[in-house]
């Protein structure tokens, strides 16, 4: 069987897989939803970094599980993408020239098409504002208006251009295509509602592939989460390159996008998706969540999500972050925007990506006006007072660390740790793990602080 034993290696990361896996288990414990999806990519090369859904399951023992929990969401779940939606629509604006950003607009609060009433998250108007705020408070009324005014053909036609109702093709199976209207079965309010980001039905990995192509210039690159296989003698049997598909936007427009989408997080709804000292862009979302049977809307069930880049000025990190009917606080900005800050503060660190020049300075006291984008408000939804949150507190910046030379690792001290905090700490120091019993760190064969070449297996006791 010389030809059959072939080895596959991933694009995953397994250090940022963990990071992404911990925070996924600590946003289940928080907000009790249904499901999270999260993935991270490389918006360079469109390399999947991490994906992990929440329920998860024992493949060895799958059997154990209900069949539906052995589906990866990340592929095969459509959804209502509501406001992150927004940024794609807003390139498409932008390019067609129907607004600029400081084009000034006045907020009626609400709009009525063909017997629909699309308004605002918070149900008021903003008065006067820009285009720049109507992205950055994502208003409905303004993105219904505007994307009216775009039409039906040129509404579809962006959202091809971006890699909606296709599959991306990436190494997986049972991926779905979405859903896409035909233009000429759209009546007016089908154009208003999937401008605000309703009546379009996409995968978790269709639209973090777009942001990654508004975070690459314009764009769009094929996903691939197989990196090379090779045979069993070691040779490369196949190897995966960067695959460019099109031109999204202009590069020239598509920088203006980008601006438009860092302040969304530097001063807009996605503000709790900031970490200190650095540029991140990106758009939340709150959708309402579609019935089962695709009659209407469930009324008080909502997918939460944020999905964004980092650093602006060089993303090397794309990151969706999807919540399924969280219980409590719902909106995007609320809880998906601090579980996206969390994974990117350890991702930073870890890929060693050194502070922006400029750190936009964010006031806490700020988070006030509790961050929503109603989507879900062309229902006549009315917000749920929820408890004013605290600000999250914002990653110290670590203490420089000593230079070691790049072949050596320090052994970090494991005492008192879980085997995943101890794996993690093995990870970040570039040696191996290997654990003996389970509960809490008791003794480890090289001492804490030893210098050691990396790579070294330190193994370590572990007792409830």
């Amino acid at each position: 069987q010389g030809d059959r034993c072939k080895t596959i290696q991933l694009t995953i990361d397994s250090a940022i897989q963990f990071i992404v896996e911990q925070e996924l288990d600590r946003a289940m414990a928080e907000n009790s939803p249904l499901a999270i999806t999260c993935v991270a990519m490389d918006p360079r090369t469109g390399e999947v970094l991490a994906m992990a859904n929440r329920p998860s399951y024992n493949p060895n023992r799958f059997w154990d599980y209900d069949p539906e929990v052995w589906k990866n969401r990340a592929v095969s779940y459509i959804y209502e993408p509501g406001s992150t939606f927004k940024a794609v629509v807003a390139g498409a604006l932008l390019q067609e020239g129907i607004v600029a950003p400081n084009q000034v607009f006045v907020d009626p609060g609400y709009v009525m098409f063909s017997g629909k009433k699309i308004q605002n998250w918070n149900g008021a108007s903003f008065g006067t504002v820009t285009f720049a705020d109507v992205v950055k408070q994502s208003l409905n009324t303004g993105f219904a208006i505007f994307g009216y005014e775009l039409g039906a053909e040129k509404l579809i036609s962006y959202a091809r251009l971006f890699g909606f109702g296709e599959p991306t093709g990436i190494e997986l199976p049972g991926e779905e295509i979405g859903i896409l209207y035909s233009p000429d079965e759209m009546v007016d309010s089908d154009i208003a509602t999937m401008a605000i980001g309703q009546s379009i039905a996409v995968t978790p990995l269709q639209l973090i592939t777009a942001f990654c192509a508004i975070a690459n210039d314009g764009i769009l690159l094929k996903p691939h989460i197989v990196k090379r296989i090779k045979n069993a003698n070691g040779t490369v049997y196949s190897e995966t390159h960067v695959e460019e598909v099109r031109r999204t936007i202009d590069s020239a427009t598509d920088k203006t996008l980008v601006g438009l989408l860092e302040q969304v997080v530097a001063t807009g709804g996605g503000r709790k998706a900031t970490v200190r000292g650095y540029r991140v862009a990106g758009k939340t979302g709150t959708a309402q969540k579609v019935n089962e049977d695709g009659s209407g809307y469930t009324e008080g069930r909502y997918i939460a999500s944020f999905c964004g880049f980092a650093p602006v000025e060089s993303p090397q990190i794309a990151l969706l972050v999807v919540i399924d009917d969280p219980y409590g606080a719902f909106y995007g900005g609320q809880i998906a925007a601090p579980v996206a800050s969390r994974i990117f503060s350890q991702v930073f660190r870890y890929l060693r990506i050194e502070p922006s020049d400029a750190p936009l300075g964010i006031d806490s006291d700020e988070l006030d006006a509790e961050i929503g984008e109603g989507d879900a408000s062309i229902h006549g939804m009315q917000r749920k007072e929820t408890p004013k949150e605290v600000a999250p507190p914002t990653p110290e910046p670590e203490t420089p660390q000593e230079q070691l030379a790049p072949e050596f690792a320090r052994v970090p001290n494991f005492y008192g740790k879980s085997i995943r905090e101890s794996a993690r700490l093995a990870n970040e120091a570039g040696i191996n793990f290997a654990a003996e019993g389970s509960g809490f760190a008791v003794n480890q064969s090289i001492g804490a602080g030893e210098i050691v070449d990396k790579g070294t297996t330190v193994k370590v006791q572990f007792s409830p």
